[in-house]
């Protein structure tokens, strides 16, 4: 609980970009009731190095996807046909824990073209504008098998 706390601080200080005693004494305040309140007890316990460099590797497969989905979208805009053909699917969702869970689906829905319904402990529910096949497997590596890879917990020793 402490290192979230620690990190959820670091985050504040550099959201807010000042070192002012209201801003820090706010930042720990805010800090403390977002881990009070807002996380589990049986959180598994990782390092403040494990959590930093899986979410900084995180950022550029994220960016990535959205640059990609953003040329897919602006050429089924600019197609005079229009062809989409939305869809509904479901895929397993049960590799990785809740917090991983949340940055995935928020990450699929900041994606232009597709939108996480719901997300429950086993599976998600993803909206894609265009559905390319039926195949779940060939589905859940396109969309997910990148993002859950990069949640894995990265141990120190394996850097």
């Amino acid at each position: 609980m402490f290192k979230r706390f620690i990190l959820i601080f670091i985050v504040w200080i550099g959201l807010t970009n000042s070192l002012d005693i209201q801003e820090l004494i706010v930042g720990i305040l805010v800090s403390f009731m977002i881990v009070y309140f807002f996380t589990k007890s049986t959180v598994e316990d990782t390092s403040i190095f494990e959590d930093i460099v899986k979410y900084v590797k995180f950022i550029p497969l994220f960016l990535k996807n959205l640059v990609l989905s953003n040329i897919e979208i602006a050429k089924i805009v600019l197609n005079p046909k229009l062809p989409i053909n939305p869809s509904i699917i479901k895929l397993d969702f049960d590799e990785v824990n809740d917090t991983d869970k949340l940055l995935i689906s928020n990450a699929i829905t900041l994606t232009p073209g597709t939108i996480t319904l719901d997300v429950t402990p086993t599976h998600i529910y993803i909206h894609q504008l265009v559905e390319k096949t039926k195949d779940k497997e060939i589905l859940k590596k396109e969309i997910l098998t990148d993002y859950i890879k990069c949640c894995k917990t990265v141990k120190k020793e394996d850097i």
